[in-house]
């Protein structure tokens, strides 16, 4: 079967259409009245009813859904009869005359219709000698006119576009974990989950950033919960900016300030510095800097509210983990493992060829893990990363690196439980006689505020002398 030329986003948007109607659809009371609410035009009454059933942000979906099942009741009130039959003598006369059409007269066909002016609709189209082609004229505007309508209902709704880098609508996943490039990619590398870079969460003070999409809008409110339903709690900080003047010193701090009671949390767009794009409610903005320090570690959700004094509009939640604490200190223990099968702890102590194997035992582990490295480090800068056996592997089996990165799989928390390997250090011949520090790192993926500085650490070491 060949390919259908279709493109893959029309079939997406069909199928989230209806599927978000047939959700709807389980509250025939609901149903009902956004359908009048539709049927009225009447956007603040449509948009309540989806809200109160948790589908606000499915709005344009079933604005869409409704009015294309509306355009097949509105062409056969407008067009009675039979339609023609479609050949290419009356396609090409169609594209003829259609062509003709000016802006203005599509306009006046548009506004008859969602008038719902079956006269006029005659008339019209009687004055424009397009009456025989009543269907594919009502089929076209119709198409145009549910685009007009359901934005009118479903306005765009305020955007969250940027979270410490991170671009939100294409490079937070679903777990709330971000990647870059960051904006400025310097900021964050592109993603490299082999070396344990990737799938961030958001540490420090990261930079929050939105669209109102509301042109009329005087203030808003960035807003916190731990689910998406709420509730939802202001984030007040100062904000500092800079305005830029045609005068010396051509620069001036400024800082804006949230609302106290008994309505806290709100800016006004009046006072957005210049460099966080400006006293106005057009383009993106700097909205705040999120201290996500004063929450314990895990999932949030940052809602952007915005008002005109007559109307306001919320944005969908945005989900963000966030992560502020370095790793446990991991623990290393060697003990020797004697031809015999004995175990001799080793701290400080001196071993020699022929005396046994070591039994190098590491747990170090973090939720966010991203890489840890087991290295024998010696005087000179000499650093040899450590490889074993894991304990209970079959005779022959080869040595491995104990060191490891995440490498893209978000459950791996490094070695949560002590795990053991058995080490011949003189097997390999990077190691000299020597005192050593065998020593284990472990890191995070937590952004630092706005930036990937290589995640939270923490270490853990033991002493050894390996001699010949």
């Amino acid at each position: 079967m060949s390919e259908l030329p279709i493109a893959e986003d029309e079939f997406k948007e069909s199928r989230e259409a209806a599927l978000a109607a047939a959700e709807l659809a389980r509250d025939p009371d609901t149903f009902k009245e956004a359908f009048e609410a539709f049927r009225a035009s009447d956007g603040e009454r449509f948009r309540g009813a989806l809200e109160r059933v948790g589908l606000l942000d499915r709005c344009r979906l079933i604005c869409i859904f409704f009015c294309r099942k509306h355009c097949v009741g509105v062409c056969r009130r407008f067009c009675p009869g039979d339609p023609p039959d479609v050949t290419a003598d009356e396609v090409r006369e169609f594209a003829l005359a259609y062509a003709k059409l000016r802006d203005d007269q599509l306009k006046r066909l548009v506004e008859i219709m969602a008038a719902e002016d079956f006269q006029a609709w005659e008339a019209e189209l009687k004055e424009l000698e397009l009456t025989r082609f009543c269907y594919q004229v009502c089929h076209l505007l119709c198409a145009v006119r549910c685009r007009l309508h359901c934005f009118e209902l479903c306005p765009p709704a305020p955007l969250i576009t940027n979270v410490g880098s991170i671009p939100t609508p294409t490079q937070v996943g679903p777990q709330g974990f971000g990647n870059g490039p960051g904006v400025p990619p310097a900021n964050v590398p592109s993603p490299n989950p082999p070396a344990g870079v990737g799938d961030h969460p958001f540490g420090g003070t990261p930079t929050v950033k939105g669209i109102f999409n509301m042109p009329s809008a005087t203030q808003y409110k960035l807003e916190v919960a731990d689910n998406p339903g709420g509730p939802y709690s202001e984030i007040a900080v100062p904000v500092d900016g800079r305005n830029y003047i045609a005068t010396f010193p051509f620069v001036v701090g400024v800082v804006r300030s949230p609302s106290g009671s008994p309505d806290p949390g709100w800016y006004n767009v009046s006072e957005i510095a210049d460099s966080d794009g400006g006293p106005n409610a057009i383009g993106e903005k700097r909205l705040l800097d999120w201290p996500t320090g004063t929450l314990p570690d895990g999932i949030y959700f940052l809602r952007l509210r915005v008002r005109d004094g007559s109307s306001e509009r919320v944005s969908s939640p945005q989900m963000v983990q966030t992560d502020n604490t370095a790793p446990p200190t991991p623990v290393i223990t060697l003990e020797l493992r004697e031809p015999n099968g004995e175990l001799r702890p080793l701290k400080c102590d001196q071993v020699r060829r022929g005396a046994g194997l070591i039994r190098v035992t590491v747990q170090a582990v973090d939720v966010n893990f991203s890489r840890l490295s087991v290295a024998a480090q010696g005087n000179s800068s000499l650093s040899v990363p450590v490889t074993g056996v894991p304990e209970g592997s079959p005779p022959g089996s080869p040595a491995v690196p104990l060191s490891k990165t995440y490498n893209g799989n978000t459950a791996d928390q490094g070695y949560p439980v002590p795990t053991s390997f058995i080490w011949d250090p003189w097997a390999d011949p990077r190691i000299v006689p020597c005192c050593y520090v065998v020593r284990i790192d472990i890191w995070d993926r937590a952004l630092s505020s706005n930036v990937w500085a290589g995640g939270h650490g923490n270490s853990g070491w033991e002493a050894i002398e390996i001699g010949l």
